[in-house]
Formats: C-alpha cells, structure tokens, sequence
C-alpha cells in the first residue's frame, strides 16, 4: 500500500491520496525527523530530568507516606497498649482501695474498742468514786444519827451535871480540831 501512495504521488497531484508534491513530503518528512532529532538531544535530557524528578518525588512522597504510616501504627500500638495498661492499673487502683479500706476498717475497729475500753474504765471510776461518796455519806448521815442518838440516850441517862460536863468537853475537843 505504501508503495502504490509512493508511485501514485511521483506523479502529479491527484487529490485523492497526496494532496501535493511528492517532493514537499520529502522535505516535510526530513524537517519532521530534524525537528524530532533536535527535540531528543536538547529537550530528551530535559524530559528525563523532569520524569526522573517526578519519580523521585513520588518516591519521596511514598516513602513519607510509609514513615507516616509506620509512626500512626506505632502511636495506635501504644494506644492499645495503654489502654490494657489502664484495665490493669484499673485493677491495681482497685486492689489498692480494698486493701487501704480493709486496714482502716481494722484501725477503726481497733479504735472503737480502745474507746470502749477507756468509756468502761472511767464508768468503773465514776461507780466506784459514786460509791466512795455514797459511803462516805451514809457514814456522815450514820455518825450524825448516831451522835443524835447518843445526845438522846445520855441526856435521858445522865444527870445535868454530867450532860454539862460532857458537852463542854465535846466543845472543847471539836475547837482544838479546828
């Protein structure tokens, strides 16, 4: 087929295939291949710098994508890391509590019983100081009925003589106590 467009435009233009000039094809064509020659030894350095530029960068850009990557997976291990972590500080926060409520129970107790005690002692004290004035009392009571009485006894058994003798001495006892 290209040989008979070859041989169809060495002739006149036809209009069909060839529109020109067999010879403006081969100018067109060598202009073409200059063109092309000059692009690939100037602009080909150019392009493959700008290619291999674009390939560095996506691989820059992949390799921080990866480095990114790598640190959210780090940071996500140490997420879930603290978090088991905090169900086990959970657990030891609780542990703590139980056992610093259960020795506050026991120094509470312990407390309550030496309240106890101290509250039993001094009631035995007040008792027996209640009944130290209480006897101490009745005594008083006894030894003033008593004295009542004697007074009653003597003064119905003794003359006025004695009863006057007896009670000076009695004044006399009392004044040398005083």
């Amino acid at each position: 087929m290209f040989t008979e467009m070859v041989l169809a435009a060495v002739g006149e233009p036809n209009g069909q295939i060839l529109p020109h000039k067999i010879e403006e094809v081969f100018w067109g064509t060598a202009a073409f291949l200059i063109v092309m020659a000059l692009t690939v030894w100037k602009g080909g350095p150019a392009i493959k710098g700008m290619w291999n530029g674009r390939i560095e960068r996506l691989s820059g850009e992949l390799d921080t994508a990866a480095e990114a990557r790598a640190d959210a997976e780090a940071e996500l291990a140490q997420v879930e890391a603290s978090i088991a972590d905090a169900d086990n500080e959970r657990a030891r926060i609780l542990s703590d509590a139980r056992e610093t409520s259960e020795t506050v129970k026991t120094q509470l107790v312990a407390r309550a019983s030496t309240d106890a005690d101290d509250v039993r002692r001094r009631g035995l004290a007040d008792i027996d100081a209640t009944k130290f004035q209480a006897t101490s009392d009745l005594q008083a009571e006894i030894g003033v009925l008593a004295l009542g009485a004697a007074e009653a006894v003597v003064s119905n058994n003794l003359d006025e003589a004695t009863q006057t003798e007896l009670i000076e001495g009695y004044i006399a006892r009392v004044g040398t106590r005083a």
